[in-house]
């Protein structure tokens, strides 16, 4: 298992990347449309807050953003295949948050959704159950 990962990882990241790159930006009709329709979201656990509390009125829309956010971003745990210096925890949380980050505040700046600190939270919380499967689970510790 470990050299079939090791071999493909890198061309699955790099197009898995560029789809959610269109994700974030394009799909679900997100148009550019230069108003104060998008905005910045920043306080903490709002937004998953609404989301579970209207799961009942709109249950497969808000569970699927809501997991969806963790989920699509477990791969980007994995990221010490092909870095080895991201094999470290905090050099990887360092250099993901700093990303999600700039990817976050973009949406908000082209007019392409909002910079919400929830997504941040979440997908980084699904890079760190990404790094536990790889650290742990598919023993690809360097030795």
């Amino acid at each position: 298992m470990k050299g079939f990962i090791e071999k493909y990882y890198p061309v699955f990241i790099n197009l898995y990347t560029v789809w959610i790159l269109y994700m974030m930006f394009f799909a679900y009709g997100r148009h550019h449309f230069g108003d104060s329709r998008y905005q910045i979201l920043s306080v903490p656990f709002k937004t998953i807050y609404q989301l579970l509390r209207y799961s009942r009125e709109y249950p497969l829309d808000n569970l699927t953003n809501l997991f969806g956010n963790i989920v699509l971003f477990v791969p980007y745990g994995f990221l010490g295949i092909l870095y080895r210096q991201l094999n470290s925890y905090l050099l990887l949380l360092l250099v993901f948050f700093i990303i999600i980050n700039i990817l976050e505040f973009s949406q908000y700046y082209f007019g392409r959704g909002f910079a919400e600190v929830d997504d941040v939270i979440l997908n980084t919380f699904g890079m760190s159950i990404g790094y536990i499967i790889y650290k742990n689970f598919f023993f690809l510790k360097d030795k």
